[in-house]
């Protein structure tokens, strides 16, 4: 990742062999709160982010530029393992709802262990 400190702001380009579009949109999310984000196609294998603070605030390009870095690595190992368990959440709710029937109505009682009487209600 090549960075690059402004006048406003920080100036990224990110590398899509290391980070993909999806992990970069991800991580930006939740800056977006604090800072205003652009991300763009630089090249076609980078990804030019621009973040700058939306108001007068102290700012200190240094700690913003570590504490993204260690996000993007956080959402890339959140991306590799959401893609490893794919499968195995998919079997696990195939399995879960594979005998379901759910046409037929419960047939258990609705009740509160406080004494809220739900069959009350008007």
């Amino acid at each position: 990742m090549e960075s690059k400190i402004t006048a406003t702001g920080l100036e990224l380009l990110i590398d899509q062999a290391l980070y993909s579009e999806d992990v970069v949109f991800k991580c930006f999310y939740w800056y977006s709160g604090t800072f205003n984000v652009e991300i763009e196609q630089s090249l076609p294998s980078q990804i030019r982010v621009i973040v700058k603070p939306k108001k007068e605030q102290a700012f200190e390009p240094e700690i913003l530029l570590e504490q993204i870095s260690k996000d993007l690595i956080d959402f890339k190992l959140r991306d590799i393992v959401t893609k490893e368990t794919t499968t195995i959440r998919e079997l696990i709710i195939a399995k879960a709802f594979a005998y379901a029937d759910f046409e037929q109505n419960p047939t258990t009682e609705v009740s509160d262990p406080v004494g809220f009487d739900p069959t009350l209600i008007q």
